[in-house]
């Protein structure tokens, strides 16, 4: 069965249970908080709204007639999209698990397929608001997130774990009118919360809680690399600031000045709340160690060195500590 089959019914027993485009005139939407329920049509799932407020597409990953959600074998769920202005159910369609569906101003809509089973794959797809189906694209990978632009010309999607195979941490962009994918990179950003587009520059932004917003271009090429690094380095979130920093003062390509940002944000997440959580706390000095022996200064590397084995002795600079300790007796004698 095709994916139209699927939206409009190519068999008598799919047009019993699926209303063609436009039938449903009135049809009575009913609020609760983030659900909504057609009651003519038996229909009750979470919903996203577009920018406009004209559209709203919904979802509902469970089989109607069983009554089962989220994880199965079967039992199409079902996803709906209408339009506020015209109070009307434009169209409605299956699939085996939809879930996250994103919609914008023009109705194309964007929806997930978590597919039935125990394997991790999914599709994620872009429709128009005919029910046109303009992006398809099926991993075999878990999708983590996906987002479409305000006015449908983009869109984007982030895998999660894959048991096999090269699907596995993939951010995806799109141009829908082209109707294809522009990039397929492994982030340096990491897993983004939300999404964010220029649709002018085509430009693809994620956003990073505690980070910031930064933007890829058509060709997946993160645009400021240097701005990330130094936004990950300044975070509040230490967990955050303490990764780059790690990565910085281990690095043969990193400056002082980077090197003196690594140490600055060792310090700061010290004192920021790693005192209450020995393996980050032994990170920080760990952190801080390799920053200050890297600038020369034996002496704070050493004390950094020794409070972090203390706190976990297979922090990895027994080492780095031990060469500190020889070199500082060799001047004292």
């Amino acid at each position: 069965m095709g994916l139209l089959d699927l939206i409009f019914g190519s068999k008598k027993k799919e047009k019993e249970k699926s209303h063609p485009q436009g039938s449903e005139a009135g049809a009575e939407l009913t609020f609760l908080d983030n659900f909504i329920r057609i009651q003519s049509i038996g229909f009750f799932g979470q919903f996203k709204k577009s920018p406009s407020g004209e559209w709203i597409v919904g979802w509902s990953d469970s089989d109607p007639e069983g009554g089962i959600g989220g994880h199965r074998e079967s039992g199409h769920g079902r996803y709906i999209l209408y339009n506020t202005v015209e109070k009307k159910l434009i169209l409605q369609g299956e699939l085996e698990r939809p879930n996250s569906a994103d919609v914008a101003n023009n109705g194309s809509f964007s929806v997930e397929d978590w597919h039935f089973g125990s394997e991790l794959s999914g599709t994620f797809y872009v429709f128009s608001c005919s029910g046109e189906e303009l992006v398809k694209k099926k991993f075999s990978a878990n999708i983590l997130n996906s987002a479409i632009s305000d006015n449908g010309l983009l869109a984007i999607c982030q895998t999660a774990n894959a048991r096999s195979g090269n699907d596995g941490n993939l951010l995806v962009g799109f141009r829908i009118k082209e109707r294809d994918d522009v990039f397929s990179i492994n982030p340096s950003t990491g897993w983004a919360e939300a999404y964010e587009f220029d649709e002018e520059d085509f430009r693809f932004g994620v956003v990073l809680k505690g980070v910031g917003t930064f933007f890829y271009g058509s060709d997946g090429v993160l645009l400021d690399p240097h701005k990330f690094d130094l936004a990950r380095l300044r975070s509040n979130r230490y967990e955050i600031s303490l990764i780059a920093s790690q990565e910085i003062v281990k690095s043969d390509q990193s400056s002082l000045e980077q090197v003196e940002e690594a140490l600055k944000a060792s310090s700061k997440a010290i004192q920021a709340g790693t005192e209450r959580n020995d393996y980050w706390k032994a990170i920080a000095l760990k952190v801080n160690g390799l920053a200050n022996e890297r600038l020369g200064r034996d002496e704070d590397a050493l004390a950094a060195f020794d409070s972090a084995i203390k706190l976990n002795p297979k922090i990895g600079v027994k080492r780095n500590a031990n060469a500190i300790r020889k070199r500082l007796n060799n001047k004292s004698s």
